[in-house]
């Protein structure tokens, strides 16, 4: 008893009392009295009691009334009915209403005692059974919702269900093992960690065994205070069940529960939930399993597509052999159990191998180094056909392979039908690779190959473009292409050099747009006489019939050109553009302009000297010339012929020059001397200068050839001279410029044009003043002496201002040993 509240409807006080506080209460119940009928109807539905006690005979509401009246309200409360001896047919129809006993009036105190237990055990064990049913029929429903989680939480929600609609103090489930012929523990409840560790049970001599050999259940209740059962060994329990959990006639495993401690024993009607709820923990299992091997397989199936994916995308984004190398190795390590891979490359007739792991090793080694044609590896590259080795040491070609490799994956890299590469992974464990494996490999090596044959192929087109760059950057004339509508797509250097734009700037643009070509009247030739547009119409390289053609540059200024077109063709021969050849000929002019001039000025040169020798020698010839004309007219002859020695004498020293012939000494070399002795010369021809020598100080002396630098000297006072035809001071300064001596002439003649300053230092080139033209001279004495200064290693530049005068400045090396 655990004071279950009994309630006691009696008409006859003396009888509720009798019950209530000389029976009920005395044997551990608590009584709830009530001496009307109605009264007690209202006391059992709102009081719901654990056992009603009720007489038949009372006013008002008879006990088959008040049975009556629970039933129709669902008032499932357990009733023993109180009657007079002889009243079967009351008796039948309050069992029939749901009474659970009778006692016949007079009745024994013990008898009601005995009746009052058994009623409240009874209905208890009812509730039990009902409420395991629910539970258990709860739970089912509960496993037959659990497809797609865990096979974990399906076995642990089986065991947990088992301990408590049994009352059990443990729980467990065991799963056979096929490969060791065990029962392996997948999920406990209360078991303890001792047992719960590493728990397995041969199948072959266990009760746990027994039901799976035999497919029967197995129920064992201790029948003596010591008797025991073993589950294992250190494992005895009082009672325990055991139930197949059976898929298809099938036994996969067994679902048990026994008691230790408690003496609880296990019924029939146990046995009947636990069977019943192995049958759907079975199917729940069997589901859970089939779950995660496909949740698996497409677990796998989806990381493959995102690895292939990843490997595409960074295949795709590399043209480097190397690198493609490496990205797939890791794909296929990370994808596999291998613990080592390489893979090897075969282009142009070179071998190279990537590896990671133990087989970095090898490859250093001659004697494990692989070979692509022995081992597994040769017989992949032979056949074109993969090799999946669960066991090694069963492979005939084992020979050629590291001692410690057992399980082996190989698959060959195609290019149309010829391998030119192979993937390996290796592993120490037997078994290591399966089918999934060799399918992902296989998948990968066909990204490989389509990214190595790229990979090639830009590596090659990038060769032919290094070339052609290289052969565009060489050459000296400017280059640039255009697509069919004209646009900038390319531009050399050389062009680049010549109109001031960069490519990075042009690119894109309209052709028109950047180089504004035309005629030197101004006329564009953008339209009807573009070179371009014609190499495309015709198919045929097109040459400027023109030489009057100039190209305006990125800052305005006007280049004469010399150009030419040429299509571009595509595969199939059409035309997608064309290449423009472009070079400056300003030089060209230039060169053309001044052999005129030199012609020009070499036949007046020769014209008049030789003019004067011939009218001198025919008028000797002609007549009787007196003795002193005669000597005039040969002084003549000899003066002219000394003016066209000197004259070719210059010529040759500027071939000279420019042919590198010229010797120069290095030597201390002291200026003034020089200055004077020139000076002292020019005085002789002139008569309306005065020239005038500044030095300050000691003058040091300078490095060079003294013969070199009088020729300079004496082509700058020559110049300073001629220059002044009005006359005027001729002054020389020297000084010392510390590693350097400048000397610097100084004149107040015409004055040089500021855009001619530059041009005057080159060969035949004369200042073409107005005054400057009216002077005698050759154009060859300042170029000389610029380039024996710089032969000597120092410096000529002149300064000047139109009418004023100039200023022509040489630096020459100080001399710093021993004067």
């Amino acid at each position: 008893m655990a004071g279950e509240r009994v309630l006691v409807i009696d008409d006859k006080p003396e009888s509720v009392e009798l019950l209530a506080e000389y029976i009920l209460r005395p044997s551990g119940y608590e009584p709830l009295v009530a001496t009307d009928s109605e009264e007690g109807l209202r006391l059992a539905l709102e009081e719901r009691p654990d056992l009603l006690i009720v007489d038949q005979k009372m006013p008002k509401l008879s006990g088959l009334d008040i049975l009556r009246t629970l039933r129709e309200q669902q008032c499932d409360i357990p009733a023993i009915l109180i009657t007079a001896y002889g009243s079967e047919a009351v008796i039948v129809d309050a069992l029939r209403l749901g009474a659970r006993d009778y006692i016949s009036k007079p009745f024994d105190v013990d008898e009601l005692l005995h009746a009052v237990e058994k009623v409240l055990r009874d209905y208890k064990q009812e509730r039990s059974r009902v409420r395991a049913s629910e539970e258990l029929e709860e739970r089912i429903k509960e496993l037959s919702t659990l497809y797609g989680v865990s096979q974990e939480k399906v076995l642990n929600l089986v065991v947990e269900t088992a301990v408590h609609i049994t009352g059990a103090e443990e729980g467990y489930l065991l799963l056979v093992d096929e490969q060791s012929n065990e029962l392996h523990l997948r999920a406990a409840q209360n078991l303890g960690d001792q047992y719960a560790r590493d728990f397995k049970l041969r199948v072959d001599d266990t009760i746990a065994g027994r039901v799976v050999r035999t497919g029967e259940p197995v129920l064992f209740n201790w029948l003596d205070a010591d008797q025991r059962f073993k589950v294992k060994t250190g494992y005895l329990v009082k009672s325990l069940l055991n139930v197949p959990l059976k898929v298809r006639d099938r036994v996969i495993g067994v679902l048990g529960v026994d008691n230790q401690v408690s003496d609880k024993t296990f019924s029939r009607e146990d046995l009947l939930l636990l069977t019943t709820l192995a049958g759907y923990a079975a199917i729940a299992i069997e589901n859970a399993r089939l779950f995660a091997k496909t949740r698996e397989a497409l677990g796998r199936r989806m990381r493959e597509l995102s690895a292939m994916q990843t490997v595409a995308r960074d295949l795709n984004a590399s043209l480097d052999a190397d690198r493609i190398a490496s990205l797939v190795l890791l794909q296929a390590l990370q994808m596999t159990e291998a613990e080592t891979g390489m893979i090897g490359v075969l282009s142009g007739g070179f071998l190279t191998w990537t590896s990671r792991g133990y087989l970095t090793e090898a490859l250093n080694s001659e004697e494990m180094a692989p070979q692509w044609d022995k081992g597994v590896i040769g017989r992949v590259t032979r056949t074109g056909r993969p090799a999946l080795l669960t066991d090694v040491r069963s492979d005939p070609d084992i020979q050629w392979g590291v001692p410690s490799t057992r399980a082996q994956l190989t698959v060959p890299i195609c290019r149309e039908d010829k391998v030119i590469g192979v993937i390996d992974l290796e592993s120490t464990k037997v078994g290591a690779f399966s089918e999934d494996d060799l399918r992902f490999l296989m998948g990968l090596a066909d990204h490989a190959a389509v990214a190595l044959e790229n990979a090639r192929l830009f590596g090659a087109v990038v060769e032919e473009q290094w070339k052609s760059k290289l052969i565009l950057r060489s050459i000296a004339d400017g280059v640039y292409t255009v697509d069919r509508d004209l646009h900038i797509l390319t531009l050399n250097p050389s062009a680049e050099r010549l109109t001031g734009w960069r490519e990075a700037e042009v690119v894109g643009r309209h052709c028109a747009e950047v180089f504004r070509e035309q005629a030197e009247d101004g006329t564009l030739l953008c339209t009807e006489q573009c070179l371009l547009l014609r190499a495309m119409e015709t198919g045929q390289p097109v040459t400027s019939s023109s030489s009057q053609r100039v190209l305006i540059g990125k800052d305005g200024r006007q280049i004469p050109i010399a150009s030419s077109a040429a299509p571009l063709l595509g595969r199939d021969n059409r035309v997608i553009g064309a290449v423009a050849v472009f070079r400056d000929v300003s030089a060209e002019r230039e060169l053309d302009r001044m052999k005129s001039e030199f012609i020009s000025m070499v036949s007046h040169q020769l014209r008049s000297p030789l003019a004067s020798i011939s009218a001198s020698a025919e008028l000797m010839l002609s007549s009787e010339v007196e003795p002193e004309l005669q000597r005039e007219m040969l002084e003549l002859i000899r003066n002219q012929c000394i003016s066209l020695g000197k004259f070719i004498e210059d010529i040759l020293n500027v071939s000279r020059l420019e042919a590198g012939w010229v010797e120069v000494r290095k030597e201390p070399v002291t200026l003034l001397p020089l200055i004077k002795r020139t000076i002292n010369l020019l005085k002789v021809k002139t008569d309306k200068h005065k020239f005038k020598v500044i030095a300050s100080g000691d003058v040091p002396f300078v490095v060079g050839d003294a013969g070199k630098i009088e020729v300079i000297l004496h082509n700058l006072l020559e110049n300073a001279v001629k220059y002044s035809p009005a006359g005027g001071n001729v002054v020389v300064e020297v000084h010392e410029d510390g590693d350097w001596v400048t000397t610097r002439v100084i004149d107040e003649g015409i004055g040089i044009p500021e855009d001619q300053l530059d041009k005057i230092f080159e060969r035949f080139h004369r200042v073409d003043s107005g005054d400057g033209q009216a002077i005698y001279g050759y154009g060859l004495g300042l170029y000389t002496s610029k380039k024996l200064t710089e032969l000597q290693g120092g410096k000529l530049w002149v300064q000047s201002k139109l009418g004023e005068g100039s200023c022509f400045n040489v630096r020459l090396p100080r001399w710093k040993g021993e004067t």
